[in-house]
């Protein structure tokens, strides 16, 4: 369904929604290690305590909390609800990860729980000079003025252990200059406004970028009716001139990543951004910082793409809905802007591109251009909404082959979950893998019945039938298939070969209740 109003609720109180897509993914992440920890370690689950979190962030989903159109008290109450409860969710969450390691002074644990294996870039500690996984095969660092990094390979749905090593030489991956961004696959050419004016594919030798990419515009936004509620299609007839150049700064070329810092004014409100490149990566990520003091003002990203397709793809909850790109059809111009949780993609029958983000719900695809909404300033009823500042980051991922073989759809979840670490040794492990990459574990918690059941919710990604082998290293006795609320279903999971073999239909949520063995 798409209601034609209030698409300005997408965007307002930019704050409060990163706070609530923060605290979900963080609760996500909690369930995990907790039951990690009460099912390997026999450590109490903390029922209680998750359950008055869930409270406190379904409680400011509520309307007009979450959409943004409350007073400003209540905006003042929501942010500080949401940092204790973050607080409390960090706290279990370290807690738990700390009692699945062993003390060790020179190696660190990192944690991973999405459900599939990842490459990741991970912190290590300013006086090593070099590191090595758990076999002691040595890994890549890059040294930089303020920390040291590495990257490793985590397992699905669990960890593996980075120790002290010896340095290991490596030629730079990743080089950066003014003017370019460059590594094994893509080549990004940037002009003096810190625009991408060039995403050139080494893989296929495509062009990517059809005009000038992350450009930022801004225009007057003055809705009829209701100023935090309503965002009215004439706003693209009021674009508000950003001029001058911008400041850029290499701050770093290296073995492993290369980060281009670009400074600018647009308009009265400043902005501090950071484009990011890995090794061997096709994920350009754009980690943003801006003092936003405007009125009556929205501010677009866009990023025109030489993908052509008649309608796009947006990311909602456990799957995705595809609508058109043009405005042939009096229903299709009217929606002019639309509702994506992680991601928005444009896909050919070979290739494609997705924008991701962290945080930002509003987005609009006009032909082959991905405009993400960044920010609004409404002063209704809040007369000084999203004033201050805002750090937020998205990324560009073109990719190549089919929709169904790509893993965009991995790489949104990985910027919205990162790895975490914890000092500290545990040999590498993983409690849960799933064969399908279109089948996403979406969580893992101890059932509410405090049978000591654990819960697996998992679901298609991609619009289209799957069968799907599960695998779980914690000791299972039998497996059922449930309903939502966790009550039995009739049909029963079968097991095969140590796993459960799962049939999905198109877009389906399945839940599993896994009894563990009774030690």
């Amino acid at each position: 369904l798409y209601l034609e109003v209030h698409r300005g609720t997408y965007t307002t109180q930019a704050r409060t929604k990163k706070w609530n897509r923060t605290c979900e993914s963080g609760l996500r992440d909690s369930e995990l290690w907790c039951v990690a920890a009460t099912v390997l370690e026999k450590k109490k689950y903390p029922h209680r305590e998750l359950n008055r979190i869930w409270n406190v962030i379904l409680d400011n989903q509520f309307h007009d909390i979450l959409p943004g159109s409350s007073i400003e008290q209540v905006y003042k109450e929501t942010e500080e609800c949401c940092k204790n409860a973050y607080n409390r969710i960090t706290h279990l969450s370290d807690s738990a990860r700390k009692g699945l390691v062993s003390h060790n002074a020179n190696s660190v644990t990192v944690f991973n729980s999405l459900s599939h294996d990842r490459i990741a870039r991970v912190e290590i500690p300013r006086s090593w000079k070099g590191a090595a996984d758990d076999h002691g095969d040595l890994l890549p660092v890059q040294n930089d003025t303020v920390k040291n990094i590495t990257e490793i390979r985590v397992p699905s749905c669990g960890w593996t252990t980075i120790r002290r090593g010896p340095p290991l030489a490596l030629a730079n991956r990743v080089t950066v200059t003014k003017k370019n961004m460059e590594n094994e696959v893509l080549k990004i050419t940037l002009n003096k406004k810190g625009e991408l004016t060039g995403i050139f594919d080494k893989e296929t030798r495509q062009e990517i970028a059809c005009e000038e990419c992350n450009r930022f515009m801004l225009y007057k936004d003055v809705p009829t009716w209701f100023d935090a509620w309503d965002l009215e299609k004439n706003y693209l007839l009021n674009p508000v001139p950003i001029h001058g150049t911008a400041s850029l700064t290499v701050i770093c070329s290296g073995p492993l990543m290369g980060v281009l810092r670009v400074e600018k004014t647009i308009n009265n409100s400043q902005l501090v951004q950071d484009i990011v490149l890995y090794r061997n990566s096709r994920i350009i990520e754009f980690r943003t910082g801006i003092d936003w003091e405007e009125t009556h003002k929205v501010l677009k990203v866009n990023f025109p793409v030489t993908v052509h397709a008649d309608h796009a793809l947006y990311e909602i909850q456990f799957g995705h809905i595809a609508r058109a790109n043009h405005e042939s059809r009096d229903y299709e111009e009217a929606q002019f802007e639309v509702c994506n949780h992680k991601w928005t993609a444009l896909a050919e029958t070979n290739r494609g591109v997705a924008l991701l983000n962290d945080c930002k719900y509003g987005v609009d695809v006009r032909g082959n251009s991905i405009n993400l909404t960044c920010l609004r300033a409404a002063k209704a009823p809040d007369m000084h909404a999203d004033r201050g500042h805002h750090a937020f980051t998205y990324a560009l991922y073109p990719w190549n082959g089919s929709l169904y073989h790509s893993d965009f759809i991995h790489r949104a979840y990985e910027l919205n979950c990162p790895v975490v670490s914890s000092p500290g040794r545990r040999p590498a492990g993983s409690l849960f893998t799933i064969d399908a990459g279109n089948v996403i574990i979406e969580t893992v918690k101890m059932a509410e019945d405090n049978s000591g059941d654990v819960i697996v919710r998992m679901y298609e990604s991609k619009r289209t039938a799957t069968r799907a082998l599960l695998k779980s290293s914690l000791p299972v006795l039998h497996a059922a298939e449930t309903d939502l609320l966790e009550n039995p279903l009739s049909r029963k999971a079968g097991k095969v070969n140590n796993g459960i073999r799962l049939d999905f239909r198109p877009f389906e949520i399945k839940t599993l209740r896994l009894t563990p063995k009774k030690n």
